[in-house]
C-alpha cells in the first residue's frame, strides 16, 4: 500500500523486536501512543492497545537527490545534485564532480527530510565511446578510497540515438574501476528531466 503496512502482535514486546530491527538497519523514525482498553480498580490491573508508527526514508540507493541548502553548507558545501551509492541507517552521498562523500545520519535526515529527484526508474542507457583517466587525488575522500571510486570522464552517447546522430556528452563518473570502452551503461539523462 502507498501508505504503509499495518501489523498486529498480541504482546507488545514483539512489535518491540521489528522496531528494533527496522532502527538498526535502516534510516527510520518512530512514534508509539498506547490507549487504555480496561482497567479492572480491584485488581489494579490495566490493558492498554499500543500503536507504534515506523517511518522509513523514501531514499533508495541510486537515487539522484538535490541537497537543501543548510544541509549542503554543514557538509562542508557538497553538492547540491549528489547521487545516494548506499542506504544503511544513514544516507551515503557522493557528488560525482569532486568525489566528496558523506554520511547523513538519521537525525540529520529527518531534520532537512529531502526526497529523491530522480530513481532507477528514470535512468536511461548509454553507450560508452570514450574513457579518459581522470587525474584526481582519492586520498582527499576515504571513503572514496574505500568504496573503490576512481573518477573518470567518459564520452557517451544515448543508446536510442547510437548511430542515428552524432550527439555525444562528456560527463564525469566515480564508477571508472568497472566501465570500460563499448560498454552499455544507466545514468540519469539531466539534458531531457523535467524536475
Amino acid at each position: 500500500m502507498h501508505d504503509g503496512l499495518d501489523f498486529q502482535y498480541k504482546q507488545n514486546s514483539h512489535s518491540n523486536r521489528l522496531i528494533s530491527f527496522v532502527m538498526n538497519n535502516f534510516v527510520a523514525r518512530h512514534k508509539w501512543s498506547r490507549q487504555l482498553i480496561s482497567h479492572d480498580e480491584q485488581s489494579g490491573n490495566s490493558k492498554y492497545k499500543y500503536s507504534h508508527i515506523l517511518e522509513l526514508a523514501p531514499i533508495c540507493k541510486d537515487d539522484l537527490v538535490v541537497l537543501p541548502k543548510g544541509l549542503s553548507k554543514s557538509l562542508g558545501g557538497i553538492g547540491p545534485l549528489v547521487l545516494v551509492y548506499k542506504i544503511t541507517t544513514a544516507v551515503h552521498i557522493v557528488d560525482v564532480h569532486t568525489m566528496r562523500t558523506h554520511e547523513i545520519d538519521m537525525s540529520n535526515y529527518w531534520k532537512y527530510m529531502f526526497r529523491a529527484i530522480c530513481s532507477r526508474e528514470r535512468m536511461t542507457r548509454f553507450i560508452v565511446l570514450n574513457v579518459e583517466e581522470y587525474d584526481y587525488d582519492v586520498n582527499v575522500s576515504r571513503s572514496a578510497a574505500r568504496q573503490n571510486f576512481k573518477m573518470v570522464r567518459l564520452e557517451i552517447a544515448r543508446e536510442s540515438e547510437f548511430g542515428v546522430n552524432d550527439r555525444t556528452f562528456i560527463v564525469n563518473t566515480h564508477l571508472g574501476e568497472i566501465i570500460n570502452f563499448n560498454d552499455t551503461i544507466l545514468g540519469y539523462d539531466i539534458d531531457e528531466m523535467n524536475c
